[in-house]
């Protein structure tokens, strides 16, 4: 089974819409993160900045390998999808290690910024993908609960 150039590209019309409607309201959230940083300390702002681009980076990393894996078969591209989620928590994993006892960075600040970007991602993500409107099924398939009516009926023994 293999993709036509139309589905290639309404599947690709579909995760641009994803990204676009995600990276707008998170980058917004991410920047106000930044400026609420700023009351405390310049070094509270760049750590915001910093939690709002690791959620940037990774969230838009998942779009990218769902996007080139979607006309894999559904158990390959989980088996992808999984293994990207497993490479991302143990870079995240990495990066907060890395960071703990840096002094140029808030921990707290990071911390609070990539849950409000994630937070604001996720959210956006969901409504721009229930705006896409993509069944769960194909209705003008030619699967039906239906016996097709130029079938003969098996015997039945």
């Amino acid at each position: 089974m293999s993709a036509t150039p139309a589905r290639d590209a309404s599947q690709s019309d579909a995760f641009a819409q994803l990204l676009r409607g995600s990276l707008l309201p998170t980058a917004v959230a991410g920047l106000v993160c930044v400026v609420v940083g700023l009351f405390s300390s310049p070094k509270a702002a760049w750590s915001a900045a910093l939690g709002a681009a690791i959620v940037i980076f990774f969230f838009s990393l998942t779009l990218l390998v769902m996007k080139r894996t979607a006309d894999l078969p559904p158990t390959t591209t989980m088996m992808i999808v999984m293994a990207t989620y497993t490479f991302k928590v143990l870079v995240l994993g990495v990066v907060m290690f890395a960071l703990r006892d840096v002094t140029w960075a808030s921990g707290y600040a990071i911390g609070l910024s990539v849950t409000i970007c994630a937070v604001v991602w996720l959210f956006f993500e969901m409504r721009a993908y229930k705006r896409l409107r993509i069944f769960a099924y194909d209705p003008d398939g030619a699967a039906s609960l239906e016996a097709p009516s130029d079938r003969e009926p098996r015997d039945e023994q």
